[in-house]
C-alpha cells in the first residue's frame, strides 16, 4: 500500500525499511574492497550519460548545489558518512539535498524535492572519523518516491532537463547578466579573477544563471528558488533581479563607508587643530 505525504508531495513505500534498504544497496552492509582506498580517483563523467533512478540522499544545512560544479564537501555526520562511504563503493552516485529547516535528526519530509546528483571524485579520511569528498555535480532531480525516509535516506527520482528557449531575449539576458556581474564582481573584493573567468567561458545560459546564483551573497532559500527553476529565460530573469538587489547592496555600502571615512577624516583634523592650537596657547604662555 502506498501513501502519499501532502507536506512534501513524496509519495512513501508503506514497505519496512529492510525492504527499503535491499533495493538500493545495502546501506549497512560490508564495504567492498575498493571503497578502501582513500586515493582512488573516479573519471569526471557528462551529465547526459545514464544516471541512477535511485539514490542515496545526503541533506545539506548550508546552501543548495548547482549543477555543473565541482566542489568539496565535509562530511561530518556518521549517518550522513555511511551514505557516502556506501555510494563510494557502488557507482559513486549520491543525491544532495537542502534541507527545510534545522532539524538534528533529518527525514525525508524534512527535504527539498529538487535536489542536485553527483558524483563522488575523491574520498579522504580524517581523523575525527569525518569525510572530505569531492564532488561533480551533474543534474537536477525531483524526489518521487521514498524508500527509506530516515538516516540513511533513499528515493527514487526523477531527472530534470532545462527548458531551453533559444530567443533573441535570452542572448539579450546572457550579456546582461554577465555586464551586470562584472559589475559587482569589481566592486567585491570576494569575487576573484578566476570566477570572472570561469563566468565568461561558461557557453550555456542556464549554466550562467546557475554559477551567478552559487557565488551571489544571497539567502538559501532564494538559491534554491533558482534551483527549482526549470525554465531558462525565467531562471536568468530571477537571478538578474538578484544581481541588480546585491548591486543596490555595494552602492548603499559603499555610501555609509564614504561617510564614515568623512566623519573620521573629520574628526582627525578637528583633533589636530585642537591639539596645534593647544601648543600655540602653551608657546605663548
Amino acid at each position: 500500500m502506498t501513501r502519499k505525504n501532502t507536506d512534501t508531495n513524496i509519495e512513501t513505500d508503506g514497505r519496512n525499511a529492510q525492504d527499503s534498504r535491499n533495493e538500493t544497496g545495502a546501506v549497512y552492509g560490508e564495504e567492498k574492497s575498493a571503497a578502501d582506498s582513500t586515493a582512488d580517483k573516479r573519471e569526471i563523467l557528462p551529465a547526459d550519460q545514464t544516471l541512477p533512478v535511485k539514490l542515496l540522499l545526503i541533506p545539506l544545512q548550508g546552501r543548495p548545489i548547482f549543477p555543473g560544479i565541482f566542489t568539496p564537501l565535509m562530511i561530518n555526520s556518521s549517518d550522513d558518512t555511511k551514505v557516502i562511504e556506501e555510494a563510494y563503493a557502488g557507482d559513486g552516485y549520491v543525491g544532495i539535498c537542502m534541507l527545510r529547516n534545522d532539524a538534528e535528526n533529518p527525514s525525508m519530509n524534512d527535504l527539498h524535492e529538487v535536489g542536485t546528483v553527483a558524483r563522488i571524485i575523491k574520498k579522504i579520511n580524517l581523523p575525527d572519523g569525518g569525510l572530505n569528498v569531492f564532488i561533480s555535480t551533474l543534474k537536477r532531480f525531483r524526489i518521487r518516491k521514498a524508500l527509506h525516509s530516515t538516516a540513511p535516506m533513499a528515493a527514487a527520482v526523477e531527472y530534470l532537463d532545462d527548458e531551453e528557449d533559444d530567443t533573441f531575449e535570452v542572448k539579450a539576458l546572457t550579456r546582461a547578466l554577465i555586464s551586470e556581474m562584472k559589475e559587482v564582481s569589481e566592486n567585491n573584493p570576494l569575487f576573484s579573477e578566476e570566477m570572472r573567468l570561469n563566468m565568461v567561458n561558461i557557453d550555456h545560459p542556464g549554466k550562467i544563471a546557475d554559477f551567478i546564483a552559487s557565488i551571489l551573497n544571497i539567502d538559501k532559500d532564494e538559491q534554491q528558488k533558482v534551483l527549482e527553476m526549470l525554465n531558462v529565460r525565467q531562471r536568468m530573469e530571477q537571478v538578474l533581479v538578484y544581481i541588480k538587489k546585491e548591486q543596490e547592496l555595494l552602492r548603499v555600502q559603499k555610501k555609509i563607508q564614504n561617510e564614515l571615512n568623512e566623519k573620521v577624516e573629520k574628526n582627525q583634523r578637528e583633533y589636530f587643530l585642537r591639539e596645534e592650537m593647544k601648543s600655540i596657547q602653551e608657546e605663548l604662555g
